[in-house]
């Protein structure tokens, strides 16, 4: 009898044994799947990064300031009348001045370029710049890797893909003012005011140009930054002063005479007038600013 009750007492004693080992490896194997659980999103985060050879990049901003040469450039009011002249001697006044830029890029000191992925569904890389709005004027253009750059390209205008892309948000909203017809499409460069020398009622001037297609008068832009390059860092934001320069719209490529071309509502009517807006801008100058906490990301 002390054997068999001995063999019985061994034999709870085992299982209670194993049922504490089983519980133990069950603990162990639960805290391990929690574990597994948090850092799964991490992991693929990051084998996503290396899959696609992400990069961190930084913001880089862009100041534009309308001149006619070496002039500020003011826009004309019936309070507040401002004109100029051609270089062929035309007198003109500017009482409304906006256009698109886009599709920026950067060029590297290798002569090869960085262009930064574009949303199709939004209109961000989409700027439209108000010479009457001061807060259009200032913006981040772009992200790009850390590096020197040796110049900029950007579009003046809207490309063909976007063009045609119907409804749109954002700076490309047609509620903006700057949309033609689902035909045509955007305004690319818009100037109005008078000229004395103009022949339309009232002597005003209307250059509306655009439109897609075959025919688009979109114009790529490339400005060397020169003896600066722009050094993009962690800790440094490169802020690029543009000029765009309207003296340059009615000579830089064309001679444009008031008398004879001063209303431009059709694309087929524009090709000159963009010829020379793709002239207007140059590079002033550059500055390279501390970078706030916190746009690194």
């Amino acid at each position: 009898m002390n054997q068999d009750f001995a063999q019985s007492t061994h034999s709870v004693q085992t299982k209670i044994l194993r049922q504490r080992t089983t519980s133990r490896h069950a603990s162990r194997a639960t805290r391990f799947c929690y574990a597994l659980l948090l850092t799964a999103p991490l992991l693929l985060l990051g084998g996503c990064k290396f899959l696609h050879g992400a990069t961190d990049t930084l913001g880089l901003k862009l100041e534009i300031s309308e001149v006619v040469g070496e002039q500020p450039l003011r826009l004309a009011s019936a309070t507040a009348p401002s004109s100029y002249k051609t270089a062929a001697g035309d007198e003109f006044s500017v009482t409304r001045l906006r256009y698109y830029l886009s599709n920026f890029r950067l060029r590297r000191a290798d002569g090869s370029w960085y262009q930064a992925p574009v949303d199709a569904k939004s209109g961000a890389g989409y700027f439209l710049v108000d010479a009457a709005d001061p807060a259009s004027q200032t913006f981040e253009f772009m992200r790009a890797p850390a590096g020197d750059y040796s110049g900029i390209a950007f579009m003046l205008g809207v490309d063909d893909a976007r063009n045609s892309a119907g409804v749109q948000t954002g700076t490309l909203d047609p509620a903006r003012g700057m949309f033609w017809t689902w035909r045509t499409g955007y305004i690319f460069f818009s100037l109005e005011g008078a000229s004395p020398q103009s022949t339309a009622d009232q002597h005003a001037l209307s250059f509306h140009v655009g439109g897609g297609g075959t025919v688009s008068l979109a114009r790529t832009v490339f400005l060397p930054s020169g003896d600066t390059p722009l050094r993009v860092r962690a800790n440094v934001e490169p802020l690029v002063h543009l000029h765009a320069d309207v003296a340059a719209l009615f000579h830089a490529v064309h001679e444009i005479r008031l008398a004879e071309l001063n209303t431009v509502m059709e694309p087929a009517q524009g090709a000159e007038l963009a010829d020379n807006a793709a002239s207007m801008f140059r590079i002033d100058h550059i500055h390279h600013e501390p970078r706030a906490a916190g746009h690194t990301q």
